[in-house]
Order: structure tokens, then C-alpha cells, then sequence
């Protein structure tokens, strides 16, 4: 009785049958479409009959096509056994803020993937309060005040909110004042500089979110109020400029919380202390 094809030449065979395409399947493979072609031709050979209709259009024939129904199960199969048995790529879930994630995460986040080049970051932003206990995050970053809504949890402030004045260096020479940006979940914020009581000649643009007022602040279309630690990077950048000498410093700030068990996680004690060097703290 004659021997069955290898594993290999069998796996290559459904792997053009998927792909449609010889080259496609080398790719999937990571090996060479001149090894593609190799192995299909060894396999006929050792079948002793041909699969293909068109091999240079990875056209199979009837018999080609009922082996592949018969091995694709048995591939599928092997596949998920192999994913199964890997061990689990370690994960950080974290539950954010919009405005923190896009002006103050997101910018740093090739220095955390330089620090934990295998761990993945799941990133969902909202505001609402996060049961930890119950559902599926492993740390929040929220905007409070003191240790409102984090008590029974790890938490460290990672900064205060200090409010300025920015706006884009294309303003600075415009006469009057420049039209005012604004976002509907902050309404309050410009009531903090009284001094600046005249609108711009475009009144008031209002926003959804903070990340969205920067970017219409970046491209010139008004003066915003924002916390400094959010745009530090476009500041740095010379993209906005701070208007005026005001600050208003604010009780609230940014904390970062997890359940202590969770910080047995060397990835996520990592993040944190990432997360204070970061925030200056170090």
C-alpha cells in the first residue's frame, strides 16, 4: 500500500483552493510561488492523477475539488485546535475618555508599544461610571475630583486640570477677536476667562467632543479652552500657540484606577507606572 501525500503538499493544495491563486497562497504561507508549484506537481504525482483543470489558473477539476471538500474540515479543525492550545497574548482593557485617549493617549502610545512590544491595548472610550467587578476592563482613566467614584479601587491622580487659551499661530495677527470654539459637554469652560466677554465675528462653533475642537483650533477656525496636559504635543509642535497668560487651575483631574488584584498583572503594573512617567510624575 502506497504512503498518503504529506500534510504539507495536502495544507498547500487547500490553501490555493481558498486563495484562488497560487501566488496568493504562497503569500498566506510565507513561502515561494516556484514552491507552490513544486509541491502541487509532486502531489499529483504521488496521487497519481491530476487535480487541477488549469494548474496556472488554480482551476481544479472534479476530483481536485471533492479532495478539498473532504480536507478543508479536517484543516479547519487542526487550525483551531493550534489556536487553542497557544497560550493567550496578554492584554491591558482599558475604559477611557474620548478627549483623553485622542489628545493625551493615543500621542505616547509608540513609547508604550516600545515598553510592551507584546501586549495588547484595548482601548473603549465613555463617560459613565465602570463597575470593575463586573465588567470586562482591567483599568479606567476617568476625569473626577478627588477620589469621587474610585473608592474600594488603586488610583492615582496622573494630573489636575490647568485651563488655557490656544489657538493656531495663523490667528495671531488677526485683527479682533477670533471666533470661539467650544464643545457641548463643556458649556462652562470660557466663563473661567471673563475677561474675554466679546465674541469673535463668527460667534460661537460648538462641537461633540474636545478632540474635535482641537482639531478645528489646529486648523484656524477659532480660539478654544482646553486643559494644557491635552495639547501639550501640539503646543510643542508650534500647531497652536497659548493665548494670553491665564491659567485657571481646577480641582478636577485625571485619575487612573484598577482593582488591586488586577495589578498583579506585571503588563498592567507596567502601564501604570508608564502612564505616571508620562504624566511627570516620575
Amino acid at each position: 500500500m502506497s504512503s498518503p501525500p504529506s500534510p504539507r503538499a495536502l495544507k498547500v493544495l487547500v490553501e490555493v483552493a481558498r486563495a484562488a491563486s497560487a501566488a496568493r497562497a504562497a503569500e498566506r504561507l510565507g513561502i515561494t510561488a516556484s514552491a507552490v508549484s513544486h509541491i502541487l506537481a509532486d502531489l499529483e504525482r504521488e496521487l497519481g492523477v491530476p487535480v487541477f483543470e488549469d494548474r496556472r489558473r488554480s482551476r481544479l477539476n472534479a476530483t481536485g475539488q471533492r479532495l478539498v471538500a473532504r480536507l478543508e474540515p479536517a484543516f479547519r479543525s487542526i487550525d483551531a485546535a493550534v489556536d487553542e492550545a497557544r497560550a493567550p497574548r496578554a492584554a491591558i482593557r482599558l475604559s477611557t475618555l474620548s478627549s483623553f485617549a485622542v489628545l493625551w493617549l493615543i500621542p505616547r502610545l509608540p513609547r508604550l508599544r516600545a515598553r510592551l512590544p507584546t501586549v495588547d491595548l484595548l482601548i473603549s472610550t465613555d463617560t459613565r461610571p465602570v463597575d470593575l467587578t463586573v465588567e470586562p476592563y482591567d483599568c479606567v482613566i476617568r476625569w473626577v475630583s478627588g477620589d469621587a467614584g474610585l473608592r474600594g479601587l488603586e488610583h492615582v491622580t496622573l494630573f489636575r486640570e490647568t485651563l488655557i487659551r490656544v489657538a493656531s499661530p495663523r490667528l495671531a495677527h488677526q485683527a479682533g477677536p477670533p471666533p470661539r470654539l467650544s464643545v457641548r459637554s463643556r458649556p462652562d469652560d470660557w466663563s473661567l476667562f471673563p475677561g474675554d466677554a466679546a465674541h469673535g465675528p463668527g460667534g460661537v462653533l460648538m462641537f461633540e467632543t474636545r478632540g474635535q475642537m482641537i482639531e478645528a483650533a489646529v486648523a484656524g477656525l477659532g480660539m478654544a479652552v482646553i486643559d494644557r496636559h491635552l495639547v501639550e504635543a501640539p503646543l510643542a509642535a508650534g500647531h497652536l500657540l497659548q493665548v494670553g497668560e491665564e491659567r485657571v487651575e481646577r480641582p478636577q483631574g485625571y485619575a487612573f484606577a484598577a482593582r488591586a488584584a488586577a495589578l498583579e498583572s506585571p503588563s498592567l503594573r507596567i502601564f501604570r507606572h508608564w502612564l505616571l512617567e508620562e504624566a511627570g510624575l516620575f
